[in-house]
């Protein structure tokens, strides 16, 4: 027993509905399926292959397969264009979405009226149609017609629910990678929808072959010319019941049976499960070199000027250097990856030039993505989900060859051959960054695209990035000290939706620019005032803080003027016998031993790091009251 359990995999937990919802349920599907349990006892069984063998059926049943196999491949090769164009547009979608639903509402005899008022002998558009000598009504082609505007709905709704369902990241990434709206299109978005419009294709086949009002209506009820099933079914209810009834049955069961067929893409889709596999060290050397944007290719200095001016400080314009990494620091909403964004063209409202080439055309639209030459990966890997992990970068580099040289210098070559869906995050994430590199572009933005890499994995991208960072202009957006410290040249803090500030990374870490920054930093940040003894010795006074000071250098303060002090996290300590007596009011938790501890020293907030054990042996909490050193002179004083 004790194996077996062991064996058993982990599964979901069951939840049930609640009692009156099944119930409520039962009723509805009883509303469904009685109906048809009663048509089953009333069919005259006995009679059932000499009323299907008889050549008026057959030819009734032969229209009605014609016509609706005919309504499916119309309805599907103008309804799925129609559903990407709904999906895409920015106005009036909605109103075309109800236009389109409105052959469902309607009555079917009034949608056969509405298309003798369009199509008829005498209609609007009978002059047209009798110069081309086309004929609709009365004819198999009218049947075909009051189909197609019956069933193109069904198409249309599948399509649409699918193409809204489609990640809007899977699109955006892979038009920052160089695919144009067709590719996109046929090798992304299409195998997508696939299943959906298969079933929406399903849905209209099966709703032609039961369709009677409009097909009466306008086309009429001539033999072996437009009378369909359903039509011999009226007909034949005033004549022979029993007849009718299985007719009706028939239709019942070629309807069953196209439903099936439609839904089989779902019904045997495959539930992917995330599959362990290794990922070794690869050859970053040799993959360096793989990803180098082409010989000849300069490396674009980046300006960015918004077309608003803001109104809390905030710069309106910002270079970032070339050939340089400047990383992206803020709280979260403070506009990181807005300014990404508007760089890599997913957003509108800047103009962004990289190097002399302006990424706006002649009515101030940004260049589409596609033809921008910049690559941005998100902490969404955007990868279709219809392919495997070589295909996706395949889509890229179009040559099979290559992608396994990319992946096999990034240590991914196990994970080549799995589905998209079949990813670990991980793994998904490390393949989207091959993805972006593949491009082989001169500006590249990363918008944390290593969050669900593990620190291992993350180290050893750093160490490529680090390898290629004097080829192409690196964009990062990063909440990562290390990250970072290791790569920034440039730092560009953001605040309220703005740039605040841009600096050499060493200044940044010498003098974070905002709250933010500083926590960021693992600082504090003293106002005061500085003053001077006759002897020359500089302090920092501050409320409830008196702090030795040695300033010097371009940023020194004037005596008596004000003054911040920078002072590392490291150079405050717990001491029993330190000379500040402070009040715990902030504690929590963090990998590697060390619990960030803040404390309120009279009006002034200190931030230290305090081993996690010593936290848990003296009781630390917060209101706790204890006693600080601080080791002034890893303190750097500067002018306010």
């Amino acid at each position: 027993m004790a194996g077996s359990n062991a064996a058993a995999a982990p599964r979901p937990a069951h939840r049930p509905a609640p009692g009156g919802v099944i119930a409520v349920g039962l009723i509805a599907l009883a509303v469904v399926v009685v109906p048809l349990i009663a048509l089953a006892f009333r069919v005259s069984w006995n009679r059932f292959g000499e009323v299907l063998t008889d050549p008026e059926t057959l030819e009734m049943m032969r229209l009605s397969l014609v016509a609706g196999v005919l309504t499916a491949v119309i309805s599907t090769m103008l309804g799925v264009p129609l559903a990407g164009w709904i999906a895409a547009s920015r106005r009036g979608a909605a109103i075309v979405r109800l236009l389109v639903l409105l052959p469902l509402a309607m009555p079917p005899v009034v949608a056969g009226m509405a298309l003798n008022a369009a199509l008829g002998r005498r209609g609007v558009a009978a002059p047209l149609l009798d110069a081309l000598g086309v004929q609709f009504s009365f004819t198999f082609a009218g049947v075909v017609a009051a189909h197609v505007f019956i069933c193109l709905p069904f198409v249309v709704i599948s399509a649409d629910s699918a193409l809204r369902s489609i990640d809007r990241e899977v699109v955006a990434s892979a038009a920052g990678l160089g695919l144009g709206p067709r590719r996109i299109w046929w090798r992304i978005v299409l195998p997508a929808i696939g299943p959906a419009t298969a079933t929406g294709a399903g849905l209209a086949l099966s709703r032609s072959l039961g369709e009677f009002g409009a097909t009466l209506t306008f086309a009429g009820s001539l033999p072996g010319e437009t009378r369909t099933l359903p039509v011999g079914i009226y007909v034949e209810r005033q004549s022979d019941l029993d007849r009718a009834y299985v007719l009706a049955a028939a239709l019942l069961l070629m309807a069953l049976i196209v439903l099936l067929i439609a839904n089989l893409p779902v019904l045997l889709a495959k539930e992917h499960k995330a599959t362990p596999a290794s990922i070794d060290e690869g050859d970053i050397e040799r993959l360096a070199a793989l990803v180098r944007p082409p010989e000849g290719t300069e490396a674009p200095a980046i300006a960015v000027r918004y077309h608003s001016e803001s109104d809390s400080g905030g710069r309106s314009a910002i270079t970032l250097p070339a050939g340089e990494t400047s990383v992206l620091v803020g709280p979260n909403g403070s506009g990181k990856s807005t300014l990404a964004g508007l760089i890599a063209g997913r957003l509108a409202g800047a103009d962004v030039h990289a190097g002399d080439r302006e990424l706006t055309d002649g009515r101030g639209r940004p260049v589409p993505a596609h033809r921008r030459g910049i690559v941005m990966l998100t902490q969404n890997p955007g990868l279709p989900r219809t392919t495997t992990a070589a295909g996706a970068i395949t889509m890229v580099t179009r040559d099979k060859e290559r992608t396994g040289e990319l992946l096999s210098a990034a240590g991914l070559s196990e994970v080549a051959a799995m589905p998209v869906p079949q990813l670990s995050g991980g793994q998904a994430a490390q393949v989207a960054l091959v993805r972006a590199l593949a491009a082989r572009p001169a500006t590249l933005v990363l918008d944390e695209p290593l969050a669900a890499v593990d620190r291992v994995s993350e180290q050893r991208w750093h160490r490529l990035l680090e390898a290629t960072a004097r080829d192409r202009t690196t964009i990062i957006v990063s909440h990562q000290l290390g990250e970072i410290a290791r790569l920034a040249n440039r730092v560009v803090t953001v605040s309220g939706g703005w740039p605040v500030d841009d600096q050499d990374a060493g200044e940044f870490f010498a003098a974070p620019p905002t709250d933010f920054a500083v926590r960021l930093c693992g600082t504090n940040r003293i106002a005061g005032t500085y003053r001077e003894d006759a002897g020359g010795a500089g302090r920092l006074e501050t409320e409830g803080l008196t702090l030795p000071a040695r300033p010097g250098g371009e940023h020194a303060p004037v005596a008596g003027g004000p003054a911040v002090a920078f002072v590392p996290a490291t150079a405050v300590t717990l001491d029993e016998e330190g000379p500040w007596r402070a009040t715990i009011v902030d504690l929590s938790s963090q990998a590697g031993g060390m619990c960030p501890v803040s404390v309120d020293l009279g009006g002034t907030r200190l931030t230290l790091g305090v081993p996690a054990r010593l936290v848990a042996s003296e009781g630390l909490t917060f209101g706790t009251e204890v006693r600080l050193a601080i080791d002034a002179s890893q303190a750097t004083v500067r002018a306010a």
